[in-house]
């Protein structure tokens, strides 16, 4: 898996990772189809080089996650915890049935917003207030 950073213009395959910059301030990481312990670093990666390109702002897309380890999972909500905690606004976008149960039982779940759409995502940051 590779993180690839796209124009807006750019389309995001929906099988992999893609990072993808609205603006200056905000950033879309779709994650794919497929998510294992071995990916989640990479995901990481490229939050942490988009934060460093001064995104401030994130959404994660999980809504075409179809195949993926519980504890990917666990590991991608430590990483919006810590974004959270780290003043950054963080939303994630699921709508696969297993994938929001696991998501809202996991422990970890301060600092980031569960909405079941990208789009409806996209809809809520926009709409924050600017301060």
């Amino acid at each position: 898996m590779t993180a690839n950073l796209t124009e807006l213009t750019d389309t995001i395959a929906p099988f992999g990772l893609g990072v993808r910059r609205l603006g200056e301030r905000t950033c879309v990481v779709n994650v794919g189809t497929d998510l294992r312990r071995t990916e989640a670093p990479t995901v990481s990666d490229a939050a942490g080089q988009a934060a460093a390109d001064g995104c401030r702002e994130f959404v994660f897309d999980l809504t075409y996650l179809r195949r993926y380890e519980r504890v990917a999972l666990g590991w991608m909500a430590d990483l919006w915890a810590r974004l959270g905690d780290a003043g950054y606004d963080v939303f994630v976008a699921a709508r696969e049935p297993s994938v929001v149960r696991d998501l809202c039982e996991l422990p970890a779940d301060d600092g980031w917003t569960l909405l079941p759409s990208a789009t409806k995502a996209l809809r809520a940051l926009l709409s924050k207030p600017v301060g």
